[in-house]
């Protein structure tokens, strides 16, 4: 925890930022509108949403041309994209590994309780980083990697985009699922709030049950 003191913690929580703020600016940069854009978008925004294109607010990508040539501002982009993703992939890898190699010697060190504490914060870790790539990263693949494709291979690609916002809705509460599936103490303080939730007060007992209970066990008794 010592490392993350001081400027280093400034500059871990500004790191985050920097990725994205440098894909917007490159996003402005490379990918202008202009004419050739506008005629390969204009029938399809015209058929699909009524609306004509050069009216809208549009910032379209598309790597090559109708005859095949490569538009280098717009496959920079896709590439500059592509590199930034596997960065903090293997950056990810990297810091996972390093952290279960360290975490195995450390461990010894631990009682048993606490020892299963930490592996189970360490799984439910991997699984938060599981889920921007399960409902971020592998939906939005196809979507950025198929312009890629040349016009030569005859590979007509419409997708339709609904489903991903769908997906992105999915991944807000998989980080706290994730904790409460992985972790025991989480499960074990769930389960009581259930099992006491659904559970029926003395003093919601009618009194017609009460009698009846008392009745018979005097009869027993008797």
């Amino acid at each position: 925890m010592k490392e993350l003191k001081g400027l280093k913690s400034i500059l871990m929580i500004i790191f985050p930022c920097i990725p994205g703020a440098f894909y917007v600016v490159i996003l402005y940069v490379l990918c202008p509108t202009d004419k050739d854009s506008d005629d390969v978008f204009r029938s399809l925004m015209l058929q699909r949403y009524n609306l004509v294109v050069s009216e809208i607010p549009r910032m379209v990508i598309i790597p090559y041309t109708s005859t095949g040539e490569i538009r280098w501002n717009n496959l920079s982009l896709l590439l500059i994209g592509s590199f930034l993703v596997c960065l903090h992939y293997s950056i990810m890898l990297y810091c996972g590994f390093k952290m279960h190699f360290n975490m195995k010697k450390e461990l010894q060190k631990f009682s048993v309780a606490n020892r299963q504490l930490q592996i189970q914060l360490f799984r439910a870790l991997i699984a938060q980083s599981l889920g921007p790539t399960i409902f971020l990263v592998m939906p939005i693949a196809p979507i950025l990697l198929s312009p890629l494709i040349p016009p030569v291979f005859g590979i007509d690609i419409d997708w339709q985009t609904g489903w991903f916002f769908t997906m992105i809705g999915v991944y807000s509460p998989f980080d706290s699922v994730a904790f409460m599936l992985i972790v025991t103490e989480y499960k074990t303080v769930i389960k009581g709030k259930i099992t006491t939730e659904h559970s029926v007060p003395y003093q919601q007992i009618p009194q017609t049950k009460l009698f009846r209970k008392n009745l018979v066990s005097k009869r027993l008794d008797s």
